[in-house]
């Protein structure tokens, strides 16, 4: 900002007022004044389009501008003068940048006009300056235009945009080869989330199969006592009848009242022998079952692959397989004896010694 600055403004205002109140005997002067002050009031007017325009001359002759406005006094023609030229600089680049399709206004012109076709006494120094920003000092604008940095980056873009476009391509293919490795690494990932998916599963089943073999060891355990328990009333009872016939006892029909309540008790027995039996060998079903699907989940990856092409050709082709594989653990509880089973073949056996 220069124009629109505020101690520049000022300067800009005091000089209006000066020009205003003052008047010249050379009326040529007196008219470059009036013109000068009319160019001075358009800047105060409208500062940032003079700011935005005439870059050129405000950092040539922007400040000895000002002081020139600063500075003046109507007893001084060469004041005048100078003043005349300069406005009349920042009026020519202001017409050479005002744009594509755009004209000064038809104030501006007149004066432009005007300026240009004065032909009263001037001082030599002063005429050139006018001539200058009429032909050459529009030339000197566009060459540091054209020499800005700025610009520059725009002769060079065509090459700019030949490397960007060579940079994509690279980038490109490197994108395309780097997609190539995730893709890669995420089947290998996605194989080895399902195979630690299917260890966790290997890994529960194992435990289950921990929990039945201890479950089934102390079944096994019971039946042995069961056994134990059942074989010891008759060897007892075969002792104390040996032992009595040695001794010379006869066996009496007393012995008979004591070997209903063993047979009893031996139904009895045998009966849970049974339960105990039945679920031990439940259990040792199960487990088997269980290693049987800890044997598949080694392989399970490779059937999904190969089921889902199978399967396209036939859609039943794997139905018994499955049905095996993915089929619950049977523990076959129907064979359970029930409480009443052991009872109604208890009644049986009293009903068939009554009949005889």
């Amino acid at each position: 900002m220069f124009f629109g600055e505020e101690n520049n403004s000022k300067v800009l205002a005091d000089f209006i007022k000066k020009a205003d109140i003052v008047t010249v005997e050379d009326e040529t002067k007196n008219k470059r004044l009036k013109v000068a002050r009319q160019l001075v009031g358009y800047m105060y007017k409208s500062p940032e389009g003079w700011d935005k325009r005439c870059s050129f001359n405000i950092k040539h002759v922007g400040d000895q501008f000002l002081q020139w406005l600063k500075d003046f006094d109507h007893k001084k023609p060469s004041d005048i003068d100078h003043i005349y030229c300069l406005a009349y600089r920042f009026l020519c680049e202001f017409d050479f940048l005002i744009g594509a399709g755009k004209e000064l206004s038809i104030e501006l012109r007149t004066i432009k006009n005007k300026i240009q076709s004065d032909n009263g006494d001037m001082d030599g120094d002063i005429r050139s300056q006018i001539i200058y920003a009429s032909y050459v000092m529009p030339a000197n604008i566009a060459k540091e235009f054209i020499n800005d940095a700025n610009i520059g980056v725009f002769k060079n873009f065509e090459d700019k945009i030949k490397e960007a476009n060579r940079l994509k391509e690279q980038w490109d293919k490197e994108l395309e080869s780097k997609r190539t490795i995730v893709d890669k690494l995420k089947e290998k990932l996605t194989e080895y989330e399902i195979g630690f998916n299917f260890v966790g599963l290997y890994q529960g089943f194992s435990d289950l199969t921990t929990k039945k073999k201890r479950e089934a060891f102390l079944l096994l355990c019971s039946l042995l006592a069961m056994g134990a328990l059942i074989i010891a009333p008759l060897i007892v009872e075969i002792l104390l009848i040996t032992f009595g016939m040695y001794k010379g006892n006869t066996v009496g029909i007393e012995r008979f009242f004591v070997f209903f309540p063993i047979v009893a008790l031996e139904i009895v027995l045998i009966y849970f022998f049974r339960v105990i039996l039945i679920n031990h060998r439940s259990v040792k079903a199960q487990i088997i079952q269980i290693e049987l699907r800890q044997t598949l989940c080694q392989f399970i990856q490779s059937y999904a692959d190969y089921s889902s092409e199978i399967k396209k050709k036939d859609g039943v082709a794997l139905e018994k397989f499955e049905s095996l594989i993915f089929s619950g653990i049977i523990s076959d509880p129907e064979k359970l004896p029930s409480t009443f089973d052991g009872i109604e073949q208890i009644g049986k056996v009293i009903n068939n010694i009554k009949k005889s």
